[in-house]
């Protein structure tokens, strides 16, 4: 007898190929089994009839481990009602394994580190104790070299010593040993702007050495857009290993153009071999950190360095002055989430600045400084045809790049962004299905098996025999988001069913109490 019967239902196998109308069997967390089970028996049976049935979806920029989401809402109900079954975390520089000295400096851009106890150094160690805590999804990550980079120079804005570079390779060939994926960089990051191109071909090496990959936040995404993705193009083809580009977008109407140059760059570097892909997620605003919008040189060296900036007459006129020849990267900003200053969550940059009575470069560096916390912020200057070419791209995947949340989440004055609850079905339901910039054997393609190929999991993208069943049932007529800026916190329409690691992790509307998840290891 099987664990779970799926009949009647379109098959989407994750492979890019056409749909079958075939049933699956399920036992001891795999597909054991495709076929006519018209006369089979199961503990489970779902009848998808007029249902479509594919792979989980893998999200491969997902940022649960950067807010500490994965030890405050493992239940992670907001990316299985969406069909997520794997995430793919440690992106943008920032990891919390492998660690040398025990900091998370590195993320404090983001969370409070503070509140969470570290027993761990090694990948190892830290997959090992999250096996124990138990995840609702799969979880796999990368090494943030951020997070490794700032333990060795302790913050300063410095170059590493060749000895300094050598070790720090080691622990990076060990940690994939270890299971992770390959190393992420976070080069829009302050912390990160030293980060050169030499430095990143020989940790590039190492990852070549161990089959990895390696993945970029872009240095910049506005003005220099083009000269950061030329950047990743000489890594990927120096280096000659696999790169993927996190949340790919530029920002600002003056920028709008270099977006289609960008996809003639990269359509070009994979001429040969498909070396470059890149994700965005399907809105045209985006959540980011307030003081990201700032001149880089101003938050090199942390919180600490930015307010003795802020507060030095001379260097805050010089921001205010660097501020205002890109106004269009703060001129309509919505504060999401302002921490304890809970009173300026909610309000646009324009609103403080008027109750103020400043301008809005003062307002805005007014606000970093009342704020101990990080600062969310959302801002809406992404081009949607850019959205729509990027997403027709080949070389494309989608990504929530947002972390765990829940309905409850929204009570306690928290704030996220609608990507958090709704990225998977509105590129189906809204690209896919509405707008038709992709067939759904593409659509599916490209947020599963492609992915895993990408990333190098084993056994999981496909609906297979003898892989792990991630499996998802959805109603191809009513799969859409709700989730929108004014109200986030609303569950998308039409996935019906999850399955993670032959576990029915959420059926007719119900999200089991147990957690199917495992730690996936490269």
């Amino acid at each position: 007898m099987y664990d779970i019967l799926i009949k009647n239902g379109k098959v989407f196998d994750g492979s890019g190929i056409a749909a079958k109308n075939v049933d699956i069997g399920i036992k001891n967390g795999k597909i054991v089994e495709f076929g006519d089970f018209k006369d089979e028996k199961a503990i489970t049976e779902i009848n998808a009839e007029n249902r479509f049935v594919c792979p989980g979806f893998i999200d491969i920029d997902n940022e649960a481990d950067h807010y500490l989401d994965i030890f405050t809402l493992p239940s992670a109900d907001n990316l299985i009602r969406q069909g997520i079954s794997t995430v793919i975390c440690g992106n943008s520089g920032a990891s919390l394994a492998p660690l040398i000295s025990g900091s998370l400096v590195s993320i404090q851009r983001w969370a409070d580190s503070n509140r969470i106890n570290i027993n761990w150094r090694e990948t190892k160690d830290f997959l090992s104790f999250l096996d124990e805590k138990k995840l609702a999804v799969n979880f796999a990550t990368l090494i943030g070299w951020g997070t490794l980079r700032s333990e060795f120079t302790q913050g300063e804005f410095r170059n590493l010593t060749k000895e300094e570079l050598e070790k720090l390779k080691l622990v990076v060939s060990l940690a994939i040993e270890q299971g992770a994926l390959g190393v992420s960089f976070g080069l829009g990051y302050a912390s990160e702007q030293m980060v050169g191109i030499s430095e990143i071909l020989e940790v590039a090496k190492t990852v070549k050495d161990k089959n990895g990959y390696l993945s970029f936040h872009l240095r910049n995404q506005a003005e220099d857009f083009l000269i950061s993705i030329q950047e990743i193009i000489e890594v990927a083809e120096k280096g000659q290993l696999p790169v993927e580009i996190s949340h790919f977008f530029v920002e600002g109407k003056p920028n709008f153009e270099s977006f289609v140059e960008a996809l003639k760059m990269i359509k070009k570097a994979n001429k040969n071999e498909e070396l470059m892909n890149f994700d965005l997620f399907p809105y045209n605003s985006n959540a980011k950190v307030l003081y990201s919008i700032l001149p880089e040189w101003a938050a090199i060296g942390g919180r600490e360095v930015l307010l003795k900036n802020i507060n030095d007459e001379v260097m805050r006129e010089k921001i205010i002055q660097d501020l205002k020849k890109k106004k269009y990267l703060y001129k309509d900003i919505l504060i999401a989430d302002s921490g304890k200053r809970w009173w300026f969550s909610g309000k646009t940059l324009e609103e403080i600045a008027e109750r103020f009575k400043l301008s809005l470069e003062e307002s805005l560096l007014k606000v970093i400084e009342i704020c101990e916390d990080k600062i969310v912020i959302f801002t809406n200057n992404l081009l949607e045809k850019n959205i729509e070419d990027g997403l027709k791209s080949q070389y494309s995947f989608v990504s929530s790049n947002s972390g765990f949340s829940n309905i409850e989440s929204g009570k306690r004055g928290i704030w996220v962004h609608p990507r958090t609850f709704g990225a998977f079905p509105k590129f189906l339901g809204y690209y896919v299905k509405e707008k038709k910039l992709l067939s759904w054997e593409e659509g599916i393609h490209k947020i599963t098996g492609k992915v895993a190929k990408k990333v190098g999991l084993k056994n999981r993208g496909l609906l297979k025999k003898d892989f792990w069943a991630d499996v998802v049932v959805f109603n191809p007529e009513k799969i859409n988001d709700k989730s929108t800026l004014k109200n986030p916190f609303q569950y998308p329409d039409g996935i019906e069913t999850v399955i993670i690691n032959g576990g029915l992790a959420y059926h007719k509307g119900i999200l089991t109490e147990e957690r199917y998840g495992k730690t996936v290891r490269k």
